[in-house]
Formats: structure tokens, C-alpha cells, sequence
């Protein structure tokens, strides 16, 4: 049976492709294996909320982690521990 991921693991996935470096929205949803429509609605909530930012260069739009989105991964990562979730 499938388990489906609720929105923050996905937001968890989308976060720790970042943090090799900047993506464009294409590889982010690859990443975290989410619709590139689905992952752009999800991107610019995380825009919002400062976990990540945008920006242009050579004509071509990237994405970065933001320290706000370490904060939020480092956070998450220890609720699942505690919860005794999988990693």
C-alpha cells in the first residue's frame, strides 16, 4: 500500500535538495518528486515564509535555503526523533 507524505515532508525534501546549492524549480520538484505545478504553489508558500529565496541570474530564476530554512529543517529532523519517526 502507498503511504502518501503530508506537506512537510515534502517541504522537508524540497528543503534538503537546497542544501547542496541553488536549484531552479525544475530540479527542486524532481528532488522531492512532486508536479513542477504543484511544487511552484508549494515554493512560493516557502517564499512567504522566508524558508527559501528567489532570485535571477543570466536571465533564469534559482532558489536558496535560507538560514530560517536550516533552522526549520534542524527542528523538524529533531521532532521526527523524538517521535520516534523514520528519518
Amino acid at each position: 500500500m502507498r503511504r502518501y507524505r503530508c506537506w512537510h515532508d515534502v517541504i522537508e525534501s524540497l528543503l534538503k535538495a537546497l542544501l547542496t546549492g541553488e536549484k531552479r524549480i525544475t530540479e527542486l520538484c524532481l528532488h522531492a518528486n512532486i508536479p513542477v505545478d504543484r511544487g511552484r504553489r508549494l515554493i512560493e508558500y516557502l517564499i512567504r515564509c522566508g524558508l527559501i529565496f528567489k532570485y535571477e541570474k543570466d536571465g533564469r530564476i534559482y532558489y536558496r535555503i535560507t538560514e530560517k530554512g536550516y533552522e526549520w529543517l534542524g527542528i523538524y529532523r529533531k521532532l521526527k526523533e523524538i517521535l520516534h519517526l523514520s528519518l
